[in-house]
């Protein structure tokens, strides 16, 4: 089955195990999904059936919104309540003005040290396959973006609602505030809220997807930045030919009444030519 859905991922399942549930009640064999949550997590993901999964490099992937609640006082080997105390600290009376301008400072454009527990490849070996085994190895900061950080306390719990590009991790941000405060920070619970314009409220739960799926238009799941122009030339596009545009994109994605059909880059030639069909 071809598809896209919106997926609200259920606590104590990794992506990838939420992944074969699809594929398995849709009886499709090709899916994927354009990024993993933990698996204590819950949450949105965007999970690809069929010939969609030919959209996962063109897929939204920035402005991520979670909901996070913090922890105080403790130090995990896994920056979270989930992994085991390495030390611990008795906090101090931490205000909601102090620390919103400790995470105002951090808005912006800046470097993030994966964590150990990340799936980031090195030496060709994941970083949980390290840490599982008690190593520690040295990673190279990651640029990443904080869009929004808003702090907020309810029933003496202290939140967090982020908006940040992807690859960010959200329990090194909840450290790095920790350590901005002088405090020791864990994550203590991450619900992704949203990508870009996708919302949670949209999206079906895995007992919603057996009775009664609901599907997003391929559309809406790509990147706002890529340019998505009706198709002049159907015949060539559909066949894979080059094309001379008077445009200056990079890339580009043709589309005929609302299905998409190829995406084209632009080469030294000037011209545009086919990278990847998507019917």
């Amino acid at each position: 089955m071809d598809g896209i859905l919106l997926l609200d991922k259920p606590a104590g399942m990794t992506s990838f195990s939420a992944v074969a549930r699809c594929r398995k009640i849709f009886h499709e064999k090709k899916t994927g999904h354009t990024g993993t949550l933990d698996p204590e997590a819950t949450g949105l993901m965007i999970v690809l059936l069929g010939k969609y999964t030919k959209l996962l490099p063109f897929a939204v992937k920035d402005h991520k919104h979670y909901h996070a609640t913090i922890r105080f006082g403790i130090r995990t080997d896994t920056d979270d309540v989930f992994g085991t105390v390495i030390e611990e600290k008795a906090p101090r009376n931490i205000s909601v003005e102090e620390l919103q301008k400790a995470a105002d400072v951090m808005i912006g454009e800046r470097e993030q040290i994966p964590p150990m527990v990340s799936a980031i490849k090195q030496n060709g070996r994941k970083l949980y396959e390290y840490a599982r085994k008690g190593i520690e190895v040295e990673r190279k900061p990651r640029k990443v973006r904080y869009d929004s950080l808003r702090v907020f306390e309810e029933d003496g719990v202290m939140h967090l609602d982020a908006v940040v590009s992807g690859g960010t991790y959200i329990r090194t941000l909840i450290k790095d505030l920790g350590e901005a405060v002088g405090e020791y920070a864990v994550m203590a619970s991450l619900v992704r809220t949203g990508i870009e314009s996708l919302k949670l409220s949209q999206a079906n739960s895995l007992e919603e997807l057996e009775t009664s799926p609901v599907f997003t238009e391929p559309r809406k799941i790509i990147d706002p930045s890529l340019p998505v122009l009706e198709c002049p030339f159907e015949a060539d596009v559909i066949h894979g030919r080059s094309i001379l545009l008077d445009r200056e994109d990079p890339l580009i994605l043709f589309e005929k009444d609302g299905e998409l059909l190829a995406a084209y880059e632009k080469r030294e030639d000037g011209r545009y030519h086919c990278l990847r069909g998507l019917l």
